[in-house]
């Protein structure tokens, strides 16, 4: 009976779709820039590549279709959405939004242990960027930005800033191959940012973000369209 106690406690263990694994992997191509806005996606050449038919590739495009991530034109394919600057500026201040409202719940509710999560991250991503290692960059440094954001306790909130994120996650590409300057700043303020969570205060907390939100932003726009598709 102990023994059956024990097997009926162990959690599931949930192994991926072959669309999900599909979709994990266009998402790196997007992230490392192999994919970039504009282009058209190979989708042959990414069902050779995970070795699987079209089918399940056609099923992972349909959900970044559905994130507004690429776009399906007829008898064309798939390729891969470019916002001009109004549109990445609209996107960006209705992400700040939502962080605003998390951060503000979440803020007063981080534990020691969640700190001490961030700074993790933090050194994760900034290894992975010096090794040129952006996927792992780029995963480290969203979980170091969700860990406010999830201590809201907010679940609906945190799905609405993640699928936010997704939607421009194809541009942070842009900002990691800056000169080596830009990075640094960036990476002092991911420590201004870890120190406002610190001290649980959520006026804090929201300004070091939005200093962060607004440097990023300011540093992509310049190589997005202009409102003249140019």
């Amino acid at each position: 009976m102990a023994e059956q106690a024990a097997f009926a406690s162990a959690p599931p263990v949930i192994q991926p779709t072959v669309p999900e694994m599909v979709l994990l992997y266009l998402r790196k191509l997007l992230v490392t820039g192999e994919l970039a806005p504009g282009d058209k996606v190979p989708l042959e050449a990414v069902a050779r590549s995970c070795g699987v038919s079209p089918v399940p590739v056609r099923e992972a495009l349909k959900q970044l279709q559905n994130e507004g991530v690429v776009v399906n034109e007829p008898r064309r394919g798939y390729w891969v959405t470019t916002h001009s600057q109004a549109e990445f500026a609209e996107l960006q201040h209705i992400t700040s939004l939502l962080e605003r409202e998390a951060m503000a719940l979440g803020a007063p509710r981080l534990t020691d242990e969640d700190i001490q999560q961030m700074d993790d991250y933090r050194i994760k991503m900034e290894s992975a960027l010096t090794e040129g290692d952006l996927w792992t960059t780029n995963v480290a440094h969203r979980e170091m930005h969700f860990v406010p954001y999830r201590a809201s306790g907010m679940p609906r909130l945190v799905k609405e800033i993640e699928r936010l994120w997704e939607h421009t996650d194809h541009y942070r590409v842009l900002y990691l191959h800056k000169h080596s300057d830009v990075q640094e700043v960036s990476l002092a303020q991911h420590l201004d940012l870890i120190e406002a969570c610190r001290t649980r205060d959520p006026d804090r907390v929201i300004e070091a973000m939005r200093i962060h939100r607004e440097y990023a932003t300011a540093t992509i726009t310049p190589g997005l369209l202009d409102e003249d598709g140019n």
